[in-house]
């Protein structure tokens, strides 16, 4: 049972970041981030489903004050007028696929709290989950990588550039570290929670963008970064178990 469990976990988390990656490279950031965003209120919903989990109405309110909050920080083409957006995509892929891969990124995220908690209550270790990550993260990325390459020139696998390595080398090592501590996290918290908490990944997101970048965000940021920090103090205050 353990080892099926790390397996769908493995499956569901791998392709799910195929998905995310596809998406962040195929639509404007916003609606990207905005879709992203959605898995606090699958998560509620496929945590009562499969483990049972009590679907407490704050919960759902904060789920949602994340999702308005997540909106307005990032702006979505489709809610806000974006005609002064730079399209930076050139590359001709369908907009469409890019919608549908944010959803199934979604569900797919969600899938992964509720499976890393089930995972937990059945006794796997962290370091399990890490592997069954990694094993089929990196087969879907050499099977999609395969396919994008023949289909298209721009998309071929390639060596990094000296300016590009310290960049790539970063995210493994901070997405290495971000994986072992919601894999390790999400094992002990109950899954509707843990899909709340890990929500606030937007707000720190622009933080670093602040901080790193220099970007200056809009009034209606700082109105977002209220209601998803709003949405995390509703969730802490009223967790006491």
């Amino acid at each position: 049972a353990m080892c099926k469990i790390a397996t769908i976990r493995g499956i569901i988390g791998g392709f799910g970041f195929i998905n995310y990656y596809y998406t962040l490279s195929t639509l404007p950031l916003g609606d990207a981030t905005t879709l992203s965003s959605l898995y606090p209120i699958i998560t509620i919903f496929l945590a009562r489903i499969v483990l049972g989990e009590e679907i407490k109405p704050i919960y759902v309110v904060a789920a949602l004050m994340s999702v308005v909050g997540a909106a307005l920080i990032s702006r979505p083409s489709f809610l806000f007028d974006s005609a002064d957006e730079e399209d930076d995509r050139g590359h001709g892929r369908p907009p469409t696929l890019g919608y549908v891969t944010a959803m199934v990124g979604s569900m797919c995220a969600s899938g992964v709290i509720v499976l890393t908690r089930k995972a937990g209550n059945a006794g796997l270790h962290t370091l399990q989950l890490l592997f069954s990550w990694v094993v089929f993260g990196v087969f879907f990325s050499l099977l999609f990588g395969v396919i994008f390459g023949l289909s298209d020139a721009n998309q071929q696998w390639r060596i990094p550039s000296r300016q590009e390595l310290p960049i790539v080398l970063g995210i493994c090592a901070s997405g290495t570290v971000g994986a072992f501590l919601m894999n390790y996290a999400g094992r002990l918290v109950p899954a509707n929670l843990a899909g709340l908490l890990r929500s606030s990944d937007i707000f720190w997101a622009y933080l670093l963008g602040m901080i790193v970048l220099s970007e200056h965000p809009q009034n209606a940021t700082w109105l977002g970064v209220l209601f998803v920090c709003s949405s995390l103090m509703l969730v802490l205050l009223t967790s006491n178990d």
